[in-house]
Order: C-alpha cells, then structure tokens, then sequence
C-alpha cells in the first residue's frame, strides 16, 4: 500500500474548495471567538492612528461616526480581496473573474470613500479629521490609504494561505500516521494468526511431560520454547504495548534456549542496570537486535564476547549490543526484521527515538534510545 503526503496541487485544491464552502478560519478557533481576534486587531490599529493624530498639530480628535465608516471600506478591501475573490479566483486560476471582481470592489470603495466624506459626513455637521478639499484630492488620499490596506489584505491573505496549507499537511500526517499503524498491527495480526495458539501450546506441554522423565535439559528448552511462544503470540495490551520486565524477560528466556542449544558454549554478556519496573514498552522490539547478533555474529569467541546492555534512566531506555561478525556461515534468522523494526518504533515513538547501527567490517553494533 502506497502512502503519499499531498502534493501542492492538492493542498491549493482543498483551498480553493473550503473558500467555496464557507472558508474556514485561519486560527482554527469558532468563529465567532475568530470575530473577536479581527475585531481586537481593528481596534488595536485604529488606537494606533488615534494616538498618532493627536501628536500631529492642528488635527481634531477623529469622530467615531466618521471613523467607524471610513474603516468599514477599509474593510470592504481587506476581506473582499482576502475572504472572497483571491480563495475563489485566484488560487483557481480564473484570473479574468478576480480582475473583474477586483475592479469592482476598488470602484465601490472610491464610491463609498466620497460619498462618506462629500455626502454623509458634511451632512450630519461632523468636523471631519481630514476636510474635502477637492475631488483630486480625495482620490489621492483614498488611493494612498487603499493600497496601505490593501497590501495587509494580500497578507493575512497569504497568512491563512499558509496556516491552512500547514493544518492540512498535518492532516495528511496523521492520516497516514494511522495508516501505517494499522498496516503494522495487520501485519502482526496475521502473523499470530498462522500459528494456532491452543494447538502449539498443548503440544509443547505434551512434549515437556513425555521428556522431562528423560532428560531434563532438554526439558527446559521444551519449556523455555513454550514461554517465547507464548509472549511473541499473546502480549500486548489495549495501547499495544507490555512491562518492560516481560520484554527482557522474553530476552532472557532466548538467550537462556540458545545456551541449552550450543551446551552453554555462547559467549554473550547480558546486563541490565537501572530500574526497569512499572515502563511499558513496543514488545518484540529489543529482540529483533538480539537475533541479528546470533544470525551474524561470533558466538563462541571468548576475546570477543557478545554484548547486549539494556540501561534505564526514568523513563529512557537505552539499548546497545555490539558483536563480532562471524567469517563463516550465517544462520537465518526468524525475527521480524530490522526494516519493520523501524516501521514499527517510527509509527509508536515518533520524535522520540534514535537508532544507530554501525556496521564495520569485522563487528557490527546497535544504539537504540527510547523514551517510553
């Protein structure tokens, strides 16, 4: 199954196609708390030229009528740009509509422009902050302010552009984020369900009874292959995860039947420090590094043991094995594989993990850090 974050296209598609069904706020908050943060800013830069005015001589004090009107064309350009024509016709490529759209709102803000400060504001005997002198000057004044308000238009156009693109890559993210989980539990599921536990189970029981009579290690092997069975097929609770106890338990436990196998000839170092009590853990995930020093490593060197230390600090977990790489035949091995390792501790412990694995000529070594 292929999974792809989405390209660029897609994003600006998604869009396009909010801004057509009521776009949603750029702050991800409802909206009418959204109409409290633009009102605030409005009111925060009209204090601003408020406090400006009054440091100019010879200005009056701007009227609220007067300026409550003024703003609201300054408005129209704001949001008629950035909430109507540049979601539905520019990021569309329908560049004639927004040309149109656009020459349309510049028109009825020069109309409303004149007729608030010719018509309305003369009229309701208001002292204007700025008089109509003439209709040139009118014009060069209202174009000078359009464009100021105009270009914050075009970015908390290009903010939202930008928000939205980042809300929906993260989307994308955790979409496939559960995909990839999903495909690892089926993964495991369908592994688990090759075997049939009742089957194996009663059979390994059956045959430690009929050996133990005769021979008593062999007993124990049959035993300990029960237990490994037992833990890769049945762990993991409702987050998927187990005791970091049973986990090194598990690797004890094959450690333990690889040394009945070779007649306790492996050389292997196995330390653990720290507490490991009350850590949940991925399960299967430190023995997947264990198999791969059995299946490539020198097991019976003495100068050269294999090295497997487990370090716990709070709640991180180090792991690190090192071992010397065998010159003769290397054993296949059965574990899940260090590539699903990854898929696996990537989909869990995203950002909170670091493996390393160096792989030199004659010896081979993991670092594993976790944060549980």
């Amino acid at each position: 199954m292929s999974l792809q974050l989405p390209s660029r296209d897609d994003i600006m598609n998604t869009f396009v196609l909010s801004a057509n069904q009521s776009f949603p706020s750029a702050f991800n908050v409802p909206r009418f708390k959204t109409i409290l943060i633009h009102l605030a800013i409005w009111v925060a830069y009209y204090l601003y030229e408020v406090l400006y005015i009054m440091l100019l001589p010879q200005v009056p004090f701007p009227h609220p009528i007067e300026s409550i009107l003024v703003f609201s064309c300054y408005a129209l350009l704001v949001y008629g740009n950035s909430d109507w024509l540049f979601p539905r016709y520019f990021m569309a490529k329908r560049y004639r509509e927004y040309a149109v759209g656009l020459s349309f709102i510049i028109l009825l803000y020069f109309a409303l422009r004149y007729l608030i400060s010719a018509i309305i504001v003369p009229n309701l005997s208001i002292h204007a902050t700025y008089p109509y002198g003439s209709f040139t000057q009118l014009i060069v004044y209202s174009f000078y302010r359009g464009v100021i308000f105009f270009g914050y238009g075009l970015t908390y156009c290009y903010v939202k552009y930008v928000l939205h693109m980042q809300q929906q890559v993260r989307e994308h993210q955790q979409q496939l984020f559960l995909q990839e989980r999903g495909l690892l539990e089926a993964d495991i599921a369908f592994l688990k369900s090759q075997i049939n536990p009742h089957f194996l189970f009663n059979a390994l029981n059956f045959l430690y009874a009929q050996v133990y009579p005769l021979s008593e290690p062999t007993a124990k092997s049959v035993l300990l292959l029960s237990d490994i069975m037992r833990y890769a097929l049945n762990e993991g609770g409702e987050q998927g995860k187990v005791m970091l106890d049973k986990e090194l338990q598990h690797l004890r436990n094959y450690l333990a039947l690889n040394q009945l196998r070779f007649g306790n000839t492996l050389q292997v170092q196995f330390e653990v420090s720290g507490s490991t009590q009350f850590l949940l853990i991925l399960p299967l995930v430190l023995i997947t590094f264990v198999e791969n020093c059995f299946k490539h490593g020198e097991l019976f060197d003495p100068a050269h043991p294999v090295l497997i230390q487990v370090r716990v600090q709070e709640n991180q977990l180090t792991f690190f094995t090192s071992n010397r790489k065998r010159t003769g035949p290397v054993e296949v091995s059965t574990g899940i594989g260090l590539d699903n390792t990854r898929r696996r501790l990537q989909a869990i412990y995203p950002n909170r993990h670091q493996l390393t694995l160096h792989d030199e000529l004659t010896s081979y070594t993991t670092h594993l850090h976790l944060i549980l």
